[in-house]
């Protein structure tokens, strides 16, 4: 709905005729990505993890993972225990198995397990991400940097454009936009990837070859019709959210400075009211910290591009790769151990968070961008003064749940000085929730068994 009031509010200071081509092209592309989608199949094979020559799992679309015990490809059918049932169809089944066999060119190039990060920005590919990677990204408040949006498309997007203006190449924005539409079908097509290459592409052609843009109507025009043609998603939401706070702070008053300091908060802020509702869980200093790792991840994004562009043959450029990854790995986990005491999780009713954005949107409307930070701040005050905590408690978990990607980010964040007692325990699931003693059951010794030794 507000992408919808927002599309009529900006689509009313332009004429017809500036508005049809774009919601066109939008169409155009759309059906165009829709092509390498097959229709959905809860027991398609979308990855396949090859943990050995003899053991190979497969992820299937109802996220179940099965031993495979035929050659199977990602595109085909299998049952639940790993036999194939059905070939894919063999036009769909190309791309995904080009992206697969990608990877693999990364894993045998690249250090583990920088070559897992270097899938997930470049391929989309995340199913291979370590669960500490995931967590220090996560609680850091890094994750999106894991997750191809609009930050990747925009970073290879502009160093291509800049090295065609070095090279005095006309309009060179819209050209480099152009050059990696062939690529994209090779990142999975993530409908943020998709929505981002799209406004990407409608900037570029807007600020080369038109004198009147509105990223912020380009943007709207993107998410309505995405949102129209595939449904609304959390992933959209966020986007949009993110993307909207950036291009409304960026064009507010102040100095560079001020107006740096508004943009890096931004997408931390305009995002708030969803992520509290929908995940709870929040790093206070997830905006220095997102500058702080943005300097290294632009070189390692690039690195990762050109290296996989030129298939790994150039060793200085897989070495350098290699170095900027180990450093942007460590300044993760540097920045979690920073900033682990700021990360805390809230629970905030529905309600409150459509309030929270109604009074956004209506301050956007009025041309009140001097206070859209307030309605923001206010609700993340209510969270602290309202967030419990369970202290001093003896539990028991199981290893599965307690090791979880999911515990470790939403119920264990609320645990202080607890006995948690569980079937196992990773070594860094103890860093992750470093407020708790950690008692593994198998280390424990039965007095009866005690006095038998």
């Amino acid at each position: 709905m507000s992408v919808f009031i927002l599309f009529v509010h900006y689509a009313a200071r332009f004429r017809a005729r500036e508005l049809v081509p774009g919601i066109l092209l939008v169409l155009f592309f759309l059906a165009f990505f829709s092509l390498f989608r097959p229709i959905a199949s809860p027991d398609r094979v979308v990855w396949i993890s090859e943990r050995s020559e003899n053991l190979k799992l497969a992820l299937l679309e109802n996220g179940k993972r099965v031993r495979l015990r035929d050659d199977v490809k990602i595109g085909d059918i299998v049952d639940g225990s790993g036999h194939l049932l059905t070939e894919g169809n063999r036009l769909y089944r190309f791309l995904p198995n080009l992206r697969h066999s990608l990877y693999r060119k990364v894993e045998e190039n690249v250090d583990y397990p920088i070559s897992t990060v270097v899938g997930a920005v470049t391929l989309g590919v995340r199913y291979e991400l370590p669960y500490a990677v995931k967590g220090y990204f996560l609680l850091s408040g890094l994750y999106p940097f894991l997750a191809i949006s609009g930050l990747h498309v925009g970073i290879v997007i502009g160093a291509l454009a800049g090295l065609l203006k070095l090279l005095k190449v006309k309009r060179p924005l819209t050209k480099a936009t152009l050059s990696i539409l062939p690529l994209m079908p090779l990142t999975g097509l993530p409908p943020s990837a998709v929505r981002a290459y799209l406004f990407m592409l409608f900037i570029s052609l807007g600020i080369e070859n038109y004198r009147k843009v509105s990223p912020l109507y380009l943007l709207s025009v993107v998410f309505l019709v995405a949102v129209i043609t595939s449904g609304i998603s959390l992933s959209a939401v966020l986007s949009f959210s993110a993307v909207a706070g950036i291009l409304l702070l960026s064009s507010s008053g102040g100095s560079r400075i001020t107006k740096l300091l508004k943009v890096s908060i931004a997408p931390f802020l305009f995002t708030l009211p969803v992520v509290l509702y929908t995940f709870g869980t929040v790093n206070f200093l997830s905006p220095i910290n997102s500058i702080i790792a943005g300097f290294l991840f632009s070189p390692f994004l690039i690195l990762s591009f050109l290296s996989e562009v030129t298939l790994f043959k150039l060793d200085f450029l897989v070495r350098a790769l290699e170095f900027a990854g180990f450093y942007f790995l460590k300044v993760s986990q540097f920045l979690f151990n920073l900033t682990k005491s700021f990360v805390f999780y809230f629970k905030v009713p529905f309600w409150l968070s459509g309030v929270c954005m109604v009074l956004m949107l209506t301050l956007i409307l009025a041309g009140r961008r001097n206070l859209l930070l307030v309605p923001p701040v206010l609700l993340l005050a209510y969270a602290l003064f309202t967030s419990s905590t369970i202290e001093g408690k003896k539990i028991e978990i199981e290893g599965w749940r307690l090791n979880s990607f999911r515990f470790i980010s939403t119920e264990g964040r609320v645990l202080r000085n607890c006995q948690i007692y569980s079937s196992y325990v990773l070594p860094v699931t103890r860093k992750f929730l470093p407020e708790n003693e950690l008692i593994d059951k198998r280390a424990i010794i039965h007095p009866s068994k005690q006095s038998e030794r």
